[in-house]
């Protein structure tokens, strides 16, 4: 709105988080909320103002429905309750029935309009680009043009939020929040707002709202993981970007170990781009005494692609497993397929009903990613890979138990590590190239080491910019292989542990490292957050 650029990688955010903790702590501890709320609605004008009229719809929609859904509960509870002596049990069933219709109508409703809100702002485009496709394919003529089009800030992590509230309070999980304002910040508060993580209404509640007092330890921890999240997006992520974005958009000018360098670099790239931003927000809300939930476990530590999922962008995950997994696998849908397969094979009919929502599953975290073929290819093909393991499970236990192999026996392991991040560099091909066929020629390049020039990497990045950033990686990697190794205590305890001669100069090199080389030394260019665009 004013011309700045507010993303959370500038030296505006800094400044803009400096001046509202500074409002926050000094706000009387009742109404700390309504400062919050207000400075996360002036962090969303100044980043896009036009995006403030989607939230907004979404938030009073929802709002609505759930205070009508939790009044009408709770009328039929009270009504049960006084007239329990004198309604007999059909009466009590046909009027808890005319509730339940009411409620459902409501849920219904708020589902559709912020999914609805969703899909035009996101996918008309990709829809409409489809039917293009199709009628241009049998010899019609349909063109458009959205001329103007944009995606709202943060849309597919404020109304996945959304709905999760909503199904929550018509599951009776909890009950809706009457004011108006508290709820506001829950959809509105600016550290989580551009990429997550996706927060539940009943974990998010306290912390958001409690009266605390100023907690020294806690505040420098923020601080601590805000550094830390700066070194794995500006020196690291965007290093590498300046060289992917010219990769995957080119494969075809790319040498053999180029292309395979491209595929190890945007496992790192991803990563330290994702977690990063994930480390910057965590450590932000801790500065204000609000605990967000961790997205990532260690995912390249993973055994299988299940696991990896388990541990990367887990409130995601989380998300469609309790929204949408569970629900498909227990619809009467879901169970009439099992009973289909059951006439085949009894163990086959038990499976299909998990199958099914797991297609579905993964088909939908495709296209929440980007509102494109190859992302919806990329999500059945991690579906498929799931599916599959599903049924080769019993094969692989009897394995185990005719051969007396330890499932931790190290080599074992080890070639579940090398299977699992190989699954893994295809997944990324796919993400990260536009079409089919340049995916092909990426993963064909990979295992031709005929021509080994690293001349397109010199020519976008540069050689010290590139070498700086992987010496970078090796306090990144030995952060997450000390957390694997001893997950019970977070790594920044550990830390603190350490005598204050040692600890303040690594702060103080690590915060001249990320000065010097993401903001002032490697003359390369800044890049948003991967995820925002999601």
């Amino acid at each position: 709105m004013f011309g700045f650029n507010l993303q959370i990688n500038s030296y505006y955010f800094l400044l803009f988080l400096a001046v509202s903790l500074l409002l926050y702590w000094l706000t009387p501890k009742k109404y700390r909320y309504i400062s919050l709320l207000v400075e996360s609605v002036v962090f969303l004008l100044l980043v896009d103002w036009k995006s403030i009229f989607f939230i907004l719809f979404s938030t009073i929609v929802i709002f609505l429905c759930t205070y009508f859904i939790d009044k009408n509960a709770k009328k039929q509870k009270d009504y049960i309750s006084l007239h329990k002596e004198e309604m007999t049990l059909e009466e009590k069933k046909t009027y808890k029935e005319k509730n339940k219709r009411i409620r459902k109508s409501l849920l219904i409703v708020g589902i559709i309009v912020v999914t609805t809100l969703l899909g035009i702002m996101k996918y008309l485009g990709f829809v409409l680009g489809s039917v293009q496709s199709i009628v241009q394919l049998f010899g019609g003529n349909f063109a458009f043009e959205l001329n103007g089009w944009f995606l709202p800030v943060g849309i597919s992590f404020y109304t996945f939020q959304a709905i999760g509230y909503l199904v929550d309070v018509y599951w009776g999980k909890y009950e809706a929040e009457r004011n108006i304002f508290r709820f506001a910040l829950f959809m509105f508060y600016f550290p989580k707002l551009l990429q997550g993580p996706i927060v539940r209404y009943n974990e998010m509640k306290d912390t958001l709202f409690e009266e605390k007092t100023f907690n020294y330890d806690n505040f420098t921890n923020g601080l601590k993981r805000m550094a830390f999240g700066y070194l794995k997006k500006m020196v690291v992520a965007d290093t590498l970007m300046a060289f992917l974005k010219f990769a995957f958009a080119n494969v075809a000018q790319l040498s053999g170990i180029e292309s395979f360098l491209s595929v190890v670099l945007y496992f790192v790239q991803d990563y330290c781009d994702f977690s990063g931003y994930m480390d910057i927000a965590i450590g932000a809300s801790m500065t204000f005494g609000i605990t967000l939930p961790e997205n990532f476990n260690r995912p390249y530590f993973a055994r299988n692609i299940d696991e990896y999922w388990r541990r990367w962008h887990i409130t995601l995950g989380t998300w469609f497993k309790d929204y949408i997994f569970y629900p498909l696998s227990v619809s009467r849908f879901s169970l009439c397929i099992g009973k289909l397969f059951k006439k085949f094979s009894k163990g086959l009919g038990q499976k299909m009903p998990a199958v099914f929502g797991l297609i579905v599953v993964w088909l939908l975290t495709g296209l929440w990613h980007g509102a494109s073929w190859n992302y919806v290819l990329w999500g059945g093909y991690y579906g498929v890979i799931i599916i599959i393991s599903i049924f080769i499970d019993p094969l692989k236990n009897w394995f185990y138990e005719k051969t007396k192999i330890s499932r931790n026996n190290v080599f074992i392991q080890i070639w579940q590590h090398i299977l699992t991040l190989f699954l893994l560099a295809i997944g990324k091909i796919l993400f990260m190239c536009n079409d089919l066929s340049s995916a092909w020629q990426m993963f064909i390049q990979c295992f031709n080491w005929t021509n080994l020039s690293l001349q397109n990497i010199w020519n976008q990045i540069g050689e010290s910019s590139f070498y700086a950033a992987i010496c970078c990686l090796a306090p990144i990697f030995i952060v997450d292989l000390i957390q694997e190794i001893w997950p019970k205590t977070s790594f920044l305890t550990k830390f603190n542990h350490v005598p204050i001669y040692i600890r303040w100069p690594i702060m103080i090199a690590l915060i001249v490292v990320v000065v010097w080389l993401g903001w002032y030394g490697k003359g390369l260019p800044h890049f948003d957050f991967g995820y925002t665009q999601f």
